[in-house]
């Protein structure tokens, strides 16, 4: 597995600690590497990419061009799993956006949020509230609401032979380490990979 995990605004630091011990107590799919070239990570076939970083890097730049989301495409419909979590649907070109079936619009100032899914469990945390613009043929199972409104907070997608699942929380350290939270993201992931 490999991530791409942190940016100016979400510390790397928290999102990996969280995902590795998600990882470890559900899943034990231990090897999370970081930060590796991704044309290269993705020629080698990874039983998962986990993207929760924006696009804009501390210089202005983007870190994935369009060339590499082609090649990101590719990996997925030949039966790659991605793994898109908040920041991951931010400042992404429109090919990406198709891609993962959505995209990051706008988030007002953090605020206590209700996250509720399909199944009818929820949870409430102080997060960033995202709202996002879905794209295609989309499973939506998780929802969010706060005094700001209602918005999609994750959804599965299938590409060819792949699978694509996107969640929106957690921006910190308190909802990151939030025990339903972290129920949701170990159901999430093993989704991803299983089956």
């Amino acid at each position: 597995m490999f991530t791409y995990l942190g940016d100016l605004y979400h510390k790397k630091e928290i999102f990996h600690d969280a995902l590795n011990e998600v990882l470890l107590k559900n899943l034990a799919l231990l090897d999370l590497v970081k930060d590796q070239n991704i044309d290269l990570v993705l020629h080698e076939e990874p039983d998962l990419v986990v993207i929760g970083r924006s696009n804009l890097n501390e210089d202005n730049s983007r870190w994935l061009n369009e060339l590499e989301v082609r090649t990101l495409t590719e990996y997925v419909k030949d039966g790659g799993k991605l793994f898109v979590w908040h920041a991951g649907l931010a400042g992404y070109p429109p090919d990406y956006t198709e891609l993962v079936g959505g995209r990051f619009i706008f988030h007002p100032q953090r605020a206590l949020v209700k996250y509720f899914s399909a199944d009818g469990s929820s949870f409430e945390i102080v997060d960033e509230h995202y709202f996002v613009e879905l794209r295609g043929n989309v499973e939506i199972f998780l929802w969010s609401e706060s005094n700001c409104g209602r918005s999609t907070a994750g959804w599965k997608k299938r590409s060819e032979c792949g699978k694509i699942l996107a969640l929106t929380p957690a921006h910190d350290e308190e909802g990151l380490n939030d025990e339903r939270f972290r129920s949701l993201l170990a159901k999430s992931l093993r989704w991803l990979v299983e089956g």
